[in-house]
């Protein structure tokens, strides 16, 4: 087949941004525009499903046996939410595993009928997955703004821990090749979406 016939790989996008910025929402405006999306957290409670993982993570952690579904992630979290070595730890053995689930989605077929590929990665900068993406795209807002768009979801000081584990939203920005401030209302973000997949598609 000539090779000018045959469909290029999609284009990798990595979708990241702080706790509540609304990066969920424009994961859904990607795909209702044909992009492929994959949501990472979803990946992680689909490796903590898995026997094998969920016994690496007790050996590491120094705990019993964890059972699968809520019960097992709620014991996860209470492990490592005031301990940082544990969540280091924990975090050695997920985010590879991540990676490698990511990969293995990018090379599926069905993420190959796709122009684009969108993963939404909150801990993109993290866990040093950067150099596996073609362009990155941040949704961001003021603290205030995220804090009460999470609020009900979960409390203050587990939305403080988790912010504290994030890179700080301007040094985000400057390794960000599209960027959003997402203190609008719905559409406009819609429209940054848009206007950001044209640009990649495009460029």
């Amino acid at each position: 087949m000539d090779s000018k016939s045959e469909k290029s790989a999609p284009v990798r996008v990595a979708l990241t941004g702080g706790i509540g910025s609304g990066k969920s929402t424009a994961l859904l405006m990607f795909a209702a525009r044909g992009a492929a999306v994959l949501d990472s957290d979803r990946l992680v409670h689909d490796l903590l499903g898995k026997n094998e993982v969920r016994a690496a993570v007790a050996a590491s952690l120094g705990t019993e046996p964890l059972p699968a579904g809520n019960e097992g992630r709620r014991r996860i979290a209470e492990i490592v939410f005031t301990d940082d070595e544990q969540l280091d730890r924990l975090e050695a053995i997920l985010f590879p595993k991540v990676a490698a689930e990511i990969d293995r989605w990018m090379k599926s077929d069905a993420t190959a009928k796709a122009m684009l590929a969108v993963v939404e990665l909150p801990m993109l900068f993290e866990a040093k997955l950067e150099p596996a993406f073609d362009k990155i795209v941040l949704v961001t807002a003021p603290q205030e703004i995220r804090q009460l768009r999470h609020e009900g979801r979960v409390g203050l000081a587990d939305f403080e821990r988790r912010a504290s584990r994030q890179l700080p939203e301007d040094q985000k920005r400057t390794r960000s090749d599209f960027f959003y401030d997402n203190t609008g209302s719905p559409e406009e973000l819609d429209e940054f979406v848009a206007a950001t997949t044209a640009a990649i598609v495009t460029g």
